[in-house]
C-alpha cells in the first residue's frame, strides 16, 4: 500500500476537485474512516462503517459522490436511498446503513427537531411559503422539501406494488395535506426521523410529543393509540445498532418528552401523556426512552404512573423537576415562554425546543484532575489551613477551565439545512444553523468527578488539618505513586462526604460551582452564544482513564463518580435533600442528575412509600432524577453467566441498555454502585 493510501486509511482524506469552475472540497469523515467518491480508486468502494450493526441491509456498502450545496447533497442522497418495505410492519421506517454521505466539519446533533413543522403543514405547502422568500436559507429548504416528495412517491410506489395500498396513500397525503390522524403524524415523524439519520446525524430526539400530537387525540381510543405508538416505537428501534453512539450499545439519543409546566403556570398533560408511559411500561424495552417533566403542582396520578413505569425496570421515565429547570433557564437567557418549552439533548441537557443549536456535550470539566494539579504543587506541603487549600484549588481549577473555552472557539459546524429547515431563527435571520441563524445559539459542557473533588478537598482537611492523621507529604506521596500503601487508601476510600446532607459538604460544592460560573459566565461563542454546564457527564469511565489519583481513595486509572449520587450508606431522603441544596440557577443548569439504585423489593412491596418519597422530592427541588430498579446479586449473577438475563435492563448515563451488551467495565461500575447502594462490599 502506497505511502499516500496508508496516511487516508488512518486519518481524512481530504480531496479537491474543480468542478464547473467552483473548488471543491471532500473530506469523506465518517466515525474516522476515510472514503473516496465512487468514481475514484477501488481501494474506496468498500470501507466498512458500524461492522457490527450492519446487518440491517444487504448489498454493497456504497459512498455517494456529491456536488454542489449541502442540500443537493441531501437531495442527492434521498434519491439514492434503498427502500425496504416490510409488509408485516405497521409503519414503513428504515436506513440504508450502506449509504454515506460527505462532511468537512462537526456534523450539529444532540437536538429534537420540532416535528410539529411537517404534521400541521403538507409538504407542497411548506414549498410555497419558502418559494416566496428570498434568502438562501429559504431556497435550500425548497431543495429538500421537493427531494422529500420525490422520496415520498418513491415510497408511494414501492407501498402499492407491495399490496399496501393504505399505507402508500399515507405518504402520498404528506405532499398536500397536512396529518389527517394520530397514525400518518407518528408516520411522518418516522419519515424525518429516519432522514435525520441517513444523513449521520447523531442522537436525533423526538421532542414533545404528547404536546404536538395533542390534535390527534380521539376520546376512548387510548388503547388504539397505545397500540399505534407500540409501533411507532418498534420502528425507532429499528437499526439500534447503527444509531447507537460511541462504545455502549443503546446510546442512540432517541428521547421523548412529556409534561412540563407552561407559561401560564399550569401543568400541561393530556391523554398521550398516559398513552406513552402505559405503552412503555407494556414494551419494557431501553429505546427509545421517556422524559417526564414533573411539578408540584402535577396531577398525581401521572407520577404515580411515572413510578410504576420506573418500578418495570425500564430505567425511564428520567424526571426533570420544572419548579427548578424553568427558573434556572429564564435566568441563563431564556425568555419565560422557551424556557417552559424547553426540551433536552440525548440525555439531559436542557436546551430552547425548535428554536436552538445549543450543543450541550461539546466539551468537558474535570474537576477531579484539578485535584492531581494540587497535590503535585510544590506548596502544597506548606499549605496552612483550609481555606488555603481551596484558594490554591481554585487557582489551578482556573486554568483548567481557561483551556476547555479555549477549545470551544475551534469548533467549525457543517452546513446544517436539514436542521435549520427545523430551527425558528434561521429563515428570519436567512443564515443557517451552522453560521449562527438560530434564536438561541450557546453551547453547553459538562463536567466530571464533582464528588471525587469534593471528597478528596475534605479528606485533606481533615486528616491534615484537624485530626492530622496523615502529613501532606504522605498524602502526596501515596497518590503520586498510586497508594503502595492500602491502608492509606482504604482509609481515605471510607470518608465520603459528597452527597450527605451536610452544611460544610453543600458549602464547598456550591462554592466550587459559583466559582466556575463566575469564570465561564463571561465566554462568547463566535455567534454571541453562552456557555452552560452541569455536574453529570457520560464520561466518568473514559475520563477517570486519563485522571491521576485522587485524594478520596481512587486510583489512577480507576473510573469517577458518577452524578449526584450517594456513597455508602446514605438514604435516599439524604441525597434528595443534599440535591435540592445545591445551586443550579444559570450557566449551572446544563443537567444536574441526581442518579440512585432502588432495591426492587423496596418497589414490589412498598409501591406507596416509594411514590410518596418521590412526591416528596419533587416538592424539595431536585433539578433531575432517575435510577436503577436492581440488585447488586442479580447484576453479579448476570455477569458470571451472559445470556441468563437476555432482558435485564440497567440506566448507563443518560439511556438504559441491556446489560449483556455493555462493555466490562460499565458492568463493573454498576455492580459496585450497586452493592455501594446496599452497604455491602464485593
Amino acid at each position: 500500500m502506497s505511502k499516500a493510501k496508508d496516511f487516508l486509511r488512518k486519518s481524512v482524506l481530504f480531496a479537491k476537485r474543480k468542478t464547473l469552475g467552483t473548488l471543491l472540497k471532500f473530506p469523506f469523515i465518517v466515525n474516522s474512516k476515510a472514503f473516496q467518491n465512487h468514481k475514484a480508486s477501488s481501494y474506496f468502494k468498500n470501507v466498512n462503517h458500524h461492522p457490527d450493526s450492519y446487518h440491517e441491509t444487504s448489498g454493497e456498502k456504497r459512498i455517494a459522490y456529491f456536488h454542489g450545496s449541502k442540500s443537493e447533497q441531501i437531495a442527492d442522497m434521498l434519491s439514492m436511498i434503498r427502500i425496504r418495505i416490510e409488509p408485516g410492519k405497521k409503519f414503513q421506517c428504515w436506513i440504508d446503513e450502506g449509504l454515506y454521505t460527505p462532511s468537512i466539519n462537526s456534523m450539529i446533533g444532540n437536538l429534537s427537531p420540532n416535528y410539529e413543522l411537517v404534521i400541521a403543514n403538507s409538504l407542497h405547502g411548506l414549498i410555497s411559503r419558502y418559494e416566496a422568500m428570498n434568502n438562501t436559507v429559504a431556497r435550500n429548504n425548497v431543495t429538500i422539501l421537493r427531494a422529500v416528495c420525490s422520496y415520498a412517491d418513491r415510497i408511494a410506489d414501492e407501498l402499492d406494488s407491495s399490496g399496501l395500498t393504505q399505507s402508500a396513500e399515507i405518504f402520498r397525503n404528506m405532499k398536500d395535506s397536512p396529518a389527517k390522524n394520530f397514525e400518518e403524524a407518528l408516520q411522518r415523524i418516522l419519515l424525518w426521523s429516519s432522514i435525520f439519520w441517513q444523513s449521520h446525524h447523531r442522537l436525533v430526539g423526538l421532542g414533545r410529543l404528547d404536546k404536538i400530537l395533542s390534535p390527534f387525540i380521539e376520546p376512548g381510543k387510548s388503547q388504539e393509540r397505545i397500540e399505534l405508538i407500540h409501533g411507532f416505537c418498534e420502528a425507532l428501534h429499528r437499526h439500534y445498532g447503527f444509531k447507537s453512539n460511541g462504545i455502549a450499545k443503546g446510546d442512540t439519543g432517541q428521547i421523548i418528552i412529556l409534561g412540563g409546566v407552561e407559561s401560564d403556570g399550569k401543568y400541561f398533560a393530556n391523554d398521550l401523556t398516559y398513552d406513552f408511559i402505559n405503552a412503555f411500561i407494556q414494551r419494557g424495552v431501553p429505546d427509545p426512552k421517556l422524559l417526564l417533566r414533573v411539578s408540584a403542582n402535577m396531577p398525581g396520578e401521572i407520577l404515580r404512573l411515572a413510578v410504576d413505569c420506573i418500578a418495570s425496570g425500564i430505567g425511564c421515565p428520567l424526571l426533570c423537576d420544572d419548579d427548578v429547570v424553568v427558573p434556572a433557564l429564564e435566568d441563563f437567557g431564556y425568555s419565560h415562554d422557551d424556557a417552559c418549552n424547553y426540551v433536552v439533548s440525548a440525555c439531559w441537557e436542557p436546551l430552547a425546543y425548535g428554536k436552538s443549536l445549543e450543543q450541550n456535550n461539546i466539551g468537558s470539566i474535570n474537576f477531579a484532575q484539578v485535584i492531581a494539579d494540587v497535590y503535585r504543587d510544590k506548596n502544597f506541603a506548606s499549605l496552612k489551613d483550609f481555606d488555603s487549600l481551596v484558594e490554591m484549588y481554585k487557582s489551578k481549577l482556573k486554568l483548567h477551565i481557561l483551556k476547555v473555552l479555549h477549545g470551544l472557539n475551534a469548533v467549525r459546524w457543517e452546513e446544517e439545512p436539514l436542521f435549520s429547515l427545523f430551527t425558528e431563527g434561521c429563515i428570519e435571520s436567512g443564515k443557517d444553523m451552522s453560521q449562527g441563524g438560530a434564536v438561541y445559539n450557546d453551547y453547553g459542557v459538562t463536567a466530571v468527578g464533582m464528588s471525587n473533588t469534593v471528597n478528596s478537598l475534605l479528606n485533606i482537611k481533615f486528616t491534615i488539618f484537624e485530626d492530622r492523621k496523615f502529613t501532606a507529604e504522605a498524602l502526596r506521596d501515596a497518590a503520586i505513586n498510586n497508594y503502595p500503601d492500602e491502608s492509606i487508601r482504604a482509609f481515605l476510600d471510607g470518608h465520603k462526604y459528597f452527597g450527605r446532607d451536610e452544611d460544610d459538604v453543600i458549602s464547598l460544592t456550591n462554592e466550587i460551582t459559583g466559582f466556575t460560573a463566575g469564570l465561564v459566565e463571561g465566554y462568547r461563542n463566535p455567534f454571541g452564544g453562552r456557555v452552560k454546564f452541569g455536574l453529570s457527564s457520560p464520561n466518568y469511565i473514559e475520563a477517570g482513564r486519563f485522571t491521576p489519583a485522587t485524594l478520596d481513595g481512587r486510583k489512577s486509572g480507576e473510573p469517577l463518580g458518577v452524578h449526584i449520587s450517594n456513597p455508602k450508606g446514605v438514604p435516599y431522603t439524604e441525597l434528595v435533600m443534599f440535591a435540592s441544596s445545591l445551586k443550579y440557577s444559570g450557566v449551572r443548569s446544563n443537567g444536574n442528575v441526581l442518579d440512585y439504585f432502588v432495591s426492587p423489593a423496596i418497589l414490589h412491596d412498598e409501591r406507596e412509600k416509594f411514590y410518596d418519597f418521590t412526591k416528596s422530592a419533587v416538592k424539595a427541588g431536585f433539578f433531575q432524577m432517575q435510577m436503577n430498579v436492581v440488585d447488586s446479586a442479580k447484576l453479579i449473577d448476570a455477569k458470571k453467566h451472559p445470556g441468563k438475563y437476555p432482558d435485564l435492563i440497567v440506566r448507563v448515563w443518560g439511556f438504559s441498555a441491556y446489560f449483556d451488551e455493555l462493555p466490562e467495565e460499565y458492568k463493573d461500575v454498576l455492580i459496585e454502585r450497586a452493592l455501594s447502594a446496599e452497604s455491602k462490599s464485593a
